[in-house]
């Protein structure tokens, strides 16, 4: 997972999106990473945390999160039912320019009619895949369009474009990523890309809403939780290959993060495959 910082939306629809619903039924959480595409997600139950723009984006039933092309993102989870539509840029540029500026954002908006709308055509657009009537890729394109239309009159600023400031930060971000492993300071770091070490901390929590050191640890705890589940190895072998050395620490915010201890979420795993 480490290694996808930047995602290519493959489309499992004909006429050239992708959309489908999650239903997961753990806690998680995905790296820092970004997409060439527009992401909506329209949480049904549980919850998501979106981390963007320097802030947490909490996401409960009936709400829904877009993140605009190209910024930057992680996401935590509770278990939860969500519905996700990821347009391409090639899809949205034949009815919008440049669509790899527009700076999509729903901050207290989420009690408008216009916010109310993109729920209730979120899950119309569900109902249509769902049923898969004759017509449906002509009824999906049409509820696409309509949800893309209500999304850029309602919530884009176009005197606030995106532009491509975060391009040294994603740098950064795939080498944190993939040299999680080793003892990585801010100073380290920054003198890896010639920054001062006080400002890229402020920069990287300005731009990410976490600091770096926390981040670096998401990532452990993140690849964590994956050998916990795929491997045999033990807990405290594991612990020092995704470096991991203050066993302490490690463990309450690996329960914090999936609401159980190491040891626990690995007994839980084989549970539900036996």
């Amino acid at each position: 997972m480490t290694r996808q910082h930047h995602e290519n939306v493959v489309s499992n629809l004909d006429i050239g999106i992708r959309f489908y619903e999650s239903d997961v039924t753990t806690s998680g959480y995905v790296p820092f990473h970004w997409h060439s595409s527009l992401e909506l997600v329209c949480v049904l139950a549980g919850r998501l945390t979106f981390q963007f723009d320097g802030r947490a984006h909490v996401i409960r039933a009936n709400h829904f999160a877009v993140v605009s092309s190209g910024v930057i993102h992680d996401v935590t989870n509770t278990p939860n039912r969500s519905l996700v539509l990821q347009i391409p840029l090639g899809f949205i540029e034949q009815y919008v320019s440049h669509p790899e500026r527009l700076n999509f954002s729903t901050m207290g908006l989420e009690d408008t009619p216009a916010y109310r709308e993109v729920v209730t055509t979120f899950k119309r657009l569900n109902q249509i895949n769902h049923e898969r009537r004759r017509g449906y890729l002509l009824d999906t394109g049409i509820t696409v369009l309509t949800l893309l239309k209500i999304l850029v009159l309602n919530f884009t600023d176009s005197d606030d474009p995106l532009t491509e400031s975060s391009s040294h930060l994603k740098s950064i971000v795939i080498y944190i990523n993939e040299h999680y492993r080793e003892k990585l300071s801010v100073k380290a770091v920054a003198h890896q890309f010639g920054y001062n070490a006080s400002y890229l901390s402020r920069l990287f929590k300005a731009q990410t809403g976490v600091t770096l050191g926390h981040y670096v640890y998401l990532i452990r705890l993140n690849n964590l939780y994956r050998d916990l589940l795929d491997t045999e190895i033990p807990v405290d072998t594991l612990m020092d290959r995704h470096g991991l050395t203050n066993r302490r620490t490690a463990r309450e915010m690996f329960q914090e993060m999936y609401g159980a201890l190491p040891k626990q979420i690995r007994l839980r795993y084989r549970r539900k495959r036996e």
